[in-house]
């Protein structure tokens, strides 16, 4: 079901995920850059706002946004949906869930792979020491945003439940589904960190091209300047590997995990969140105030709306092997 073309907005809806949420909601107002819109610009996001039911928040990276946008949104009696992937930005966004719930409006935040999926899966597992993984097919685009957040990130210091950890240091083997298999995975700074439920908590990220994923290894531990040398380096070996992915919780006391599986198209499973929840937004509502995707949609709705859309669930125990739902 598309929403009405003049009911939703999408800022930055030329990038590599707006273009691919565009395509997926079908009626929609694209503004960004190009169009002269600056999300940081009150005047101009109250502007492109004017009527507007949902806008959708695609201009990374987040990284250093303002509440420009929110405020514009709260003025304008208009919901908000983002893919943020910052804790930062997320962490304003919940700062403003009073005001939210107040206008009767809701602010979904990190509608994407981290933590929306992942957000569904742990509560699925309920861990109690959390291990989320993200792993990214060869093939899969890369945007100059996420190149840049994820270099940015390299070596920075993260606060978790047990105690502080380094970008893309630690690295672990962890089993993924098939095709995928054993693959080595790095910390990675998330909004997952914030949310409520385990007493450790730690986020991974890992590469399908094992030499991009050592580069960025090595450049977190020797404080080296990456961002053109891995937009090189994913340049050059982008022909071979999948579109797919996996996003995997698991607990690392019980054995429990559960994981999407992306076979192919593994960033459309990154923007699928943030379309469920605009089409419920555009449809009967949704809690007021800040939510994840998760609490807006309900975890096993979700997970049930991804598996409709050809992604596969997979769960099961250290002890007890995995299955496909």
């Amino acid at each position: 079901m598309s929403p009405p073309g003049d009911s939703v907005v999408v800022f930055g809806g030329t990038g590599t995920f707006g273009r691919l949420l565009v395509e997926e909601i079908g009626a929609c107002t694209v503004v960004g850059r190009s169009t002269g819109h600056d999300i940081r610009d009150s005047g101009a996001c109250r502007r492109a706002l004017k009527g507007a039911r949902v806008a959708i928040n695609c201009a990374g990276p987040f990284q250093g946004f303002d509440d420009t946008l929110l405020r514009a949104c709260l003025a304008a009696g208009c919901h908000y949906v983002d893919i943020a992937d910052d804790r930062a930005y997320c962490a304003a966004v919940r700062g403003l869930d009073a005001e939210f719930a107040a206008r009767g409006l809701t602010a979904a935040y990190g509608c994407s792979s981290l933590p929306g999926v992942s957000g569904a899966l742990a509560a699925r597992v309920k861990p109690a020491r959390a291990r989320i993984t993200l792993f990214i097919g060869n093939k899969n685009p890369k945007g100059a945003g996420a190149v840049k957040s994820l270099v940015g990130g390299l070596g920075q210091p993260i606060a978790a439940p047990q105690g502080e950890l380094r970008g893309f240091r630690d690295g672990v083997v962890v089993g993924l589904p098939a095709p995928f298999g054993p693959r080595r995975v790095y910390n990675f700074d998330s909004p997952d960190y914030d949310l409520p439920g385990a007493d450790e908590i730690t986020v991974k990220v890992g590469f399908e091209s094992r030499t991009a994923t050592a580069l960025l290894a090595t450049i977190a531990r020797c404080h080296l300047p990456g961002a053109d040398m891995l937009a090189s380096v994913g340049r050059l070996f982008s022909w071979y590997g999948s579109s797919g992915g996996v996003v995997m919780v698991e607990d690392l006391k019980s054995g429990r995990h559960a994981a999407v599986l992306a076979r192919e198209r593994g960033q459309r499973l990154a923007i699928l969140p943030a379309v469920y929840v605009v089409r419920a937004l555009c449809g009967a509502g949704a809690q007021a105030g800040a939510r994840t995707a998760s609490e807006v949609l309900g975890a096993d709705e979700l997970l049930a709306a991804l598996e409709r859309d050809g992604y596969t669930l997979v769960e099961g125990s250290r002890d007890g092997g995995q299955a496909e739902l």
